[in-house]
């Protein structure tokens, strides 16, 4: 007759090796278990490899970080409540893709004069300020000032220079960052993830779970990086000599005006 406690341990041994679901786990499946299974559709669509890694974490936090974790390594960062474990539901991740948004807020636009880099400033002070608000302008102007002189500020078009007027005058020069910059402030770049800020995306424009649109969004991430590196670029060149490279950008303003 085989040993009792032999076969207790084999059967042990077999549950374990069965990777069973945690009691977290198994709860949460009777609690939501619809969103749970849109939950497993969406690991088996995009991350199919990583399907048992996965699935065996032991409570739904740690799925869903796991899922946040690997997606990234492959597609694009989804917002980092997802990684950290403030998504406790299946339904906050399933409802619609996370995305983390670079919009130019009204609140970011009136923290530039405070906050941002002398380069910034001074790229944002050159254009047409597109709140329409005399007295963030007015701060950008002091701000300035630390960088270059008075008198070159003044030289700047009055309000700046619009979104057309921008292109028109920089697009095909060294200086065409300023034209791009100026279609981040606007919201014009045609970049998801930089002509939305995240009032919009509450509002209802947060984009839904599907193939098509998770590629899409996976190439304009890597397009908003390259943007934001071009403009970043552009304000280290600015940087290095703020008031001789202003005035240069001033000259060809009233050039081409």
């Amino acid at each position: 007759m085989p040993d009792k406690d032999g076969v207790i341990l084999a059967l042990t041994r077999r549950m374990l090796s069965l990777n069973p679901p945690s009691l977290s786990v198994l709860i949460a499946r009777l609690d939501e278990f619809e969103d749970y299974q849109d939950f497993v559709k969406l690991v088996k669509e995009f991350l199919p490899e990583r399907e048992r890694d996965i699935l065996q974490e032991l409570n739904p936090v740690a799925q869903i970080g796991a899922f946040a974790s690997y997606f990234e390594d492959r597609y694009f960062p989804l917002e980092d409540s997802v990684k950290l474990g403030d998504v406790e539901s299946y339904y906050d991740l399933t409802r619609f893709i996370p995305v983390i948004v670079r919009g130019l807020s009204y609140d970011d636009y009136d923290e530039i004069s405070s906050n941002w880099r002398p380069g910034y400033q001074l790229m944002t002070y050159l254009i047409e300020n597109p709140y329409e608000d005399a007295n963030t302008r007015t701060s950008l102007a002091e701000a300035c000032e630390e960088h270059v002189a008075r008198e070159l500020l003044q030289q700047v078009p009055e309000g700046g220079i619009s979104l057309e007027e921008a292109h028109r005058i920089f697009d095909d020069t060294p200086y065409k960052a300023l034209a791009r910059w100026a279609d981040v402030m606007h919201m014009n770049t045609g970049n998801f993830f930089i002509d939305t800020d995240y009032e919009v995306l509450w509002s209802g424009g947060a984009p839904e779970w599907d193939r098509e649109t998770v590629e899409q969004l996976t190439r304009e991430w890597q397009q908003a990086d390259r943007i934001q590196e071009e403009i970043g670029n552009f304000v280290e060149f600015l940087e290095g000599d703020p008031a001789a490279r202003f005035e240069e950008i001033l000259n060809l303003i009233m050039e081409r005006r």
